[in-house]
């Protein structure tokens, strides 16, 4: 699995910064769509995720990608079959000062012809090529400083979340269509 490294200063941290490890899936389908969350109660238009959330204790990286899986898809996986892709440590420090260490593995799942459904606290799934994944990431990138979500999670500038998500989103969708050459 190659490994980035991801250093970025940000105002206020945001959710994953808190998990000391994540895990995100590119979730495939038969046609070769990547499967991504949409909270539409939580993320700003035009911004939806892979799919994944934190790592819990004692879980590896692959028994967490299976049971988020399992929670945002509703299909159940084998850890032979997940695919490792790219690997982020990410070092950030806040305005206060306070620094903040995560790894994010993320996986592919080929899920093909399964038939699956959003669940957890994902609403929707949306298919997108691994050419709009890369847009997505170049949207995430786009945000603008004054756009901030205050709610359950927190309270942080989504340019800041941006700074994580707009490039892992960018390396899969280029790893997905290295794959697939």
């Amino acid at each position: 699995m190659e490994k980035y490294e991801l250093n970025f200063d940000v105002k206020k941290p945001f959710g994953n910064l808190f998990r000391k490890k994540c895990v995100l899936i590119a979730a495939q389908d038969s046609e070769g769509n990547i499967l991504l969350g949409a909270k539409p109660y939580f993320y700003p238009p035009t911004i939806s995720r892979l799919l994944g959330g934190g790592v819990n204790e004692g879980e590896s990286f692959e028994q967490a990608a299976l049971r988020e899986l399992k929670e945002e898809l509703g299909v159940k996986f084998e850890a032979a079959d997940l695919i490792p892709l790219a690997f982020f440590e990410t070092t950030t420090k806040d305005e206060d000062g306070k620094e903040y260490y995560n790894e994010t593995a993320i996986f592919k799942a080929n899920i093909g012809n399964q038939t699956y459904q959003a669940g957890d606290d994902v609403k929707h799934i949306i298919k997108m090529t691994h050419d709009e994944v890369y847009e997505l990431g170049e949207h995430y990138e786009q945000l603008p400083e004054t756009l901030w979500y205050n709610g359950e999670e927190g309270h942080y500038a989504w340019a800041d979340y941006a700074k994580l998500y707009g490039p892992v989103h960018k390396v899969i969708a280029k790893k997905i269509r290295t794959t697939e050459s």
